[in-house]
Parts: structure tokens; sequence; C-alpha cells
């Protein structure tokens, strides 16, 4: 049977510091997968020893599936271990620890990857030991912070995500396009500053972190068989207990759909988006790694104006949604977030808006809605799924989240041979299709959270 019984959070009032220091891994989590997703896969890909332009979405596409259907397995899984594990270091920052430390060894495969079967091992080994930290430690949030003040605790959260956004929109430019150096250099340079963070994120997190006294659960699991988890009967199993799941919490589920297409939508046009820049705008730049520095250095542009939006509107966005409820605040970001995929679509980096001190182009728009956007959705989305958790498997059932954070990148990379065969029958069609497909995934993830009911304080 399963344990109900609410973890005890902290014995001493929480301070300021203590919701940084909770949540200071996040930023070498973000760090790590915004820089290699958003920036260096889509800088190394091009090249002749890896895919080649032509098929450079394609293999982006396959990278994403596998690795991130990874990840979609091992988080929640480990956060489902973590929760029945206990050790005098607490549950959650041995596993934390070693998989770090394990991390390193993969970001050293990438960095050294002679071609693109390598570079794919490479990534899908990193996917799956980065999970086994991320799961467990995505349950200290509920492990410490009591239900009054997760709003705060999940807005720091995203504050720090959003930091991590920041920060490698500002240093990937740098690094990557530095003229002075080869692509493959800077490369390698990026890589080492990957490890560097990651690192030390965890090792403030594990120092610093005093986790508290609590019974694991007492949920057991009786796992399959080796042989049997690819037998019918496995996968009729799976079925069973996914309906079972989606009857039993309903509100949990409509909410991981609506994440899994909002998410989803971000992540097909954040993931192409240097390809769509390399392809579109630098099309008559007729050196590949010219043209990619090019790409980055707009790309940059791109980031930093979304993540300065982001990062303001989510300081108020998870108060506001203490306060007003989760459901408006995020199915306002949906829409934003769709207005600005629309305006992307059609960005030339031309001026668009003059104002007295400033010149907004057609890019700073296009930022500045997907930011505004994005900082209504993700703290109070992050607030609305730790409402609606079992308190007793807290780390299980945000671990599942992670259907819709890493699964949307599954589902996107589905779509993402698809740019690559329409660029093929018609130059820019590809992008258009992706754009396409992004509104239509912020819009409908937008009406789904309808479907959701308010929970805070046991409603």
């Amino acid at each position: 049977m399963t344990s109900t019984a609410k973890p005890s959070a902290l014995s001493r009032p929480l301070r300021a510091w203590d919701y940084v220091t909770m949540n200071v891994y996040f930023f070498g989590i973000s760090f790590m997968w915004n820089s290699i997703g958003r920036f260096l896969l889509q800088a190394i890909l091009p090249h002749e020893n890896m895919a080649g332009s032509a098929n450079a979405e394609a293999a982006m596409g396959l990278l994403g599936f596998v690795g991130l259907l990874i990840a979609t397995i091992v988080q929640p899984v480990a956060g489902a271990v973590s929760d029945r594990f206990s050790s005098r270091w607490g549950r959650r920052r041995p596993f934390m620890f070693v998989a770090t430390l394990t991390d390193l060894i993969f970001l050293a495969g990438i960095a050294f990857a002679p071609n693109y079967w390598w570079l794919f091992a490479s990534y899908c080994l990193l996917q799956f030991s980065s999970n086994v930290a991320h799961g467990p430690y995505q349950g200290l949030l509920p492990d410490l912070v009591p239900e009054e003040r997760r709003g705060i605790a999940s807005s720091v959260k995203q504050f720090i995500d959003t930091f991590g956004l920041i920060v490698v929109a500002v240093l990937s430019p740098i690094i990557l396009a530095n003229p002075g150096f080869s692509l493959d250099l800077n490369i390698k340079v990026m890589l080492g500053a990957v490890a560097f963070f990651l690192l030390g994120t965890m090792l403030l997190n594990v120092l610093l972190v005093r986790e508290p006294t609590i019974a694991p659960s007492t949920a057991k699991s009786q796992p399959l068989a080796w042989r049997n988890w690819l037998s019918i009967a496995a996968v009729k199993r799976f079925a069973e207990s996914t309906i079972r799941f989606v009857r039993q919490f309903p509100d949990f589920s409509w909410l991981i759909a609506s994440r899994l297409m909002i998410l989803g939508a971000l992540a097909y046009v954040s993931n192409n988006a240097q390809f769509y820049f390399q392809k579109v705008l630098f099309a008559n730049v007729t050196d590949l790694d010219q043209a990619i520095k090019a790409a980055v250095k707009l790309q940059g542009d791109l980031l930093t104006t979304v993540v300065l939006v982001m990062l303001v509107i989510t300081l108020i966005a998870g108060p506001l949604s203490d306060r007003f409820g989760r459901r408006p605040v995020n199915m306002l970001g949906g829409l934003f977030a769709a207005a600005g995929a629309l305006v992307l679509l059609f960005v030339r980096n031309v001026p668009w808006i003059s104002l007295p001190l400033v010149t907004l182009t057609d890019l700073s728009v296009a930022g500045t809605l997907i930011g505004i956007g994005m900082g209504l959705f993700t703290g109070p989305n992050w607030a609305w799924a730790v409402d609606l958790t079992p308190p007793a498997e807290a780390a299980r059932f945000l671990g599942l989240t992670n259907i819709a954070t890493a699964g949307a990148t599954v589902v996107t990379s589905l779509l993402a041979p698809a740019i690559s065969i329409l660029n093929a029958q018609q130059a820019g069609t590809g992008f258009t299709f992706m754009f396409a497909v992004a509104i239509v995934g912020f819009v409908l993830g937008a009406v789904t959270l309808a479907k959701v009911r308010e929970t805070r304080g046991g409603n």
C-alpha cells in the first residue's frame, strides 16, 4: 500500500537563501541542455563528417527522439527509486553526486566525437546519467517547502532556470562565434564551460542543503523481468496502467497533456531556430562555418530577448498565480507564445517599431512575445503540478512531468525530418510548416488547461 503521510519540510522557517541553494543545481542543468540543444548540436551537425547541411534537421530529430525518450523513462524511474531510498547523506543527493560525475565523461565524448554516431552514443548516455540525477533532485522542493510557499519556491526555481538561459544566450555567441579561433575549438571551449557549471552547481547544492529526515515511501513496485519488457503482455500492462492513472488522476493527466503541447511547440522552434537562420537569413553566405557563426549571433540575440523578458515575467507570474489562480495565468501565457511564433515566421531581422530611445526589430518583437508567454506559463505550471502531486510520492509524480518536458521534444523530433524533406522540395517551406505546427500547439495547449481544476488548499 502506498504511504499517504505528508513528508515534513525543514524544521526551521525557510530563508531567502534556502530557496536559492535548493534550486541552484537547476542552473547547471539548464545551462547544459540549453547550450547543447539550442546552440552546440546545431553548430556541429551541418558539417560533412556529421550529418551534412541537407540532413541536419533530420539528424537533430533522431538525436532528440532517442535521447529524450531515454530521459522520459529514466527521470520518473530514478525519482521513484529515490522516494524509496535512504542513506545518511539523504535520499536525493547520492544520485545527484554520482550521476553528475558520470555526466563529465559523456560531455567529453561529445566534445571529441569524430562522427555522427559517436556523437549520438555520447548524447544518449549523457541523457541517461543526467536524468538519474535530475529525477531525484526534483523531489527536493516538495521535501523542503510547505504547500503554501511552493508558488514562491517554484518561481525561484524557474528564475534560476531562466538565468541559466540568459548566461547561455550571452556566453554562447561570445564563445562559439569567436572569430579568432576555429569553430571546432570554440565548440570544445563551450563544452568545457558546460562541465564547469554543471559540476559547480551540483557541489553547491550537495554541500549547502541539508535534506530533512523523511521515511522512504512504502509503495512497492514489481518490475518485469528483462525478457518480458518488450512482450505484448508488457505493452498491454503498460497501456492498462496508463489508463488507470489517467482515470485516477485526470487533472494531473490533462496538465501533462497541455504541458506537452506548449513545451512541444517551443521545442520544435528552438531546436531548429539556428538552422532557420543559417538557411533563410544567411542563405547567401557560402562558407559554412561563417554562416553558422552568424546564425549563432542572431540566435543569441533572439534568446537573450526571450529570456530577459521571461525573467521579469517569471518573478511576478508565480505570486500572481498564488493570488488569482494557476489557470488564467497559464492560458494567457500559451496565447502570447502563439503570437510570438507567428511573428517569428516572418522575421528578417529588420526594424519594425521605432521608439524614442530604441528601435525594435521584428526579431526582438517576436522574442518579447514568446518571453512574456513562457514567463506566464512555466513557473505557475510547475507550481500547479506540485499542487496536484501526492506528497508521499513527490519525485515520482514530478518525474512524470518529464513526459511533457522531455517527451515534448521526443514528439516534435518525429516531425524534424519533415523540415528537411519539405525544404528539399522548395527552400524554406519546411520552416513554414515548423512555425504552423508550433502556433497550433501553443493554442491547443492553452485551451486544454480549461480541463484542469485548481486544487490549492486541498480543493
